[in-house]
Formats: C-alpha cells, structure tokens, sequence
C-alpha cells in the first residue's frame, strides 16, 4: 500500500529550490507539483533522512512511498512521476530494488537508484550502472544533481511516459513481472 505525503504549498518558494513549471499553454504558467516514487524498505529507516532532504529542496513536492515491489509497480502503472528512487535495501535486498529499477527503467521511468555503494548492483543488469544514484544520507546538491541527470532525457516527445492512470489493467510492468 502506498503512502502519500502532502505536498508542500508554498506561495514564493526560496530561493535555490527546483520547480516543475508546465509549460504546454500559453499565458501564465501555474507551478504543479513535483512527484516522487520513494520505493524503499518501511522498516528500516535507513530513507527517512532522504525523504525529509527531498521535502526541504523542492517546493511542492509529493512524495509517494512505496514499501514493496508490487507496490511501487502499481504506483508507477497508475500515476506519472517525475522522478522514481529506488532503494537498494528493498526487500529481498538487494535483488528486489535491482529487479524494481530494471523494471521502471524498461517502462521509461527515470529512476535514481539509492545506495552508498553500486557494488550490490548484480552483474547481469549493465544498465543499472549508468543510472545517477546517491546515498540515503544524500545532501542537497546530490540529489538535485541526481534528479536533474535521470529527467535530462526525459521529453516526452522523444521518450513515451508513463502510462496514465486508466492503463491500469494493460500496464506493461504489470505484465512483464507476471513472466518472471
């Protein structure tokens, strides 16, 4: 099951901090929020410290936990996200963030993996390596750095996104996890 956090509505945000801005009508532009998939293990509160810097250097962010595999592919298939970070330590750790990553990777999410080191990445998934990732205990600069590197790519006339909320049923990572 996923658990929201509210976004933070701020009316001037401070000064340093990432906005999502749309930019598809013209006239003036309203601020939207910035979603985040946090899949990592809820027991361990090894994330917390990262979803409390996330919260602090983005205005009007939403942060979505999810503390399984299948919650988080069910996120994905159901919502758009900005960005999704995956933790390593995802249980069965550290197969179960791997397979994750690989999985919204596949679907064209942009994933920042969450580890301190990417020796857990198994050797059979290449792709992971050149994914941006950061440590739970991240600063800042990190994360912005790392967010920026997985959406730089991310234009959704050069890459599809993901799907919409009523491609429930059809969801691709739904589908490929069932084969596995």
């Amino acid at each position: 099951m996923t658990v929201r956090r509210a976004p933070r509505e701020r009316a001037t945000p401070a000064s340093g901090r990432l906005q999502v801005v749309e930019t598809g009508r013209p006239g003036p532009r309203s601020v939207r929020s910035f979603k985040i998939l946090l899949a990592h293990d809820a027991r361990a509160a090894t994330c917390d410290a990262l979803a409390r810097t996330i919260e602090a250097i983005l205005a009007n962010v939403e942060i979505v936990d999810a503390s399984s595999i299948d919650d988080a592919l069910l996120a994905s298939a159901t919502e758009r996200f900005d960005a999704c970070l995956v933790c390593l330590d995802l249980p069965p750790a550290p197969l179960g963030g791997a397979r994750l990553a690989s999985e919204l990777v596949d679907s064209d999410h942009p994933v920042v993996l969450v580890t301190r080191s990417l020796r857990w990445l198994p050797p059979d998934r290449p792709t992971l390596q050149q994914l941006p990732w950061i440590p739970p205990d991240a600063g800042a600069s990190e994360i912005t750095n790392a967010l920026e590197a997985a959406t730089s790519d991310c234009n959704s006339s050069v890459r599809t996104r993901s799907p919409l909320p009523g491609d429930v049923l059809g969801a691709p990572a739904l589908r490929a996890r069932a084969r596995r």
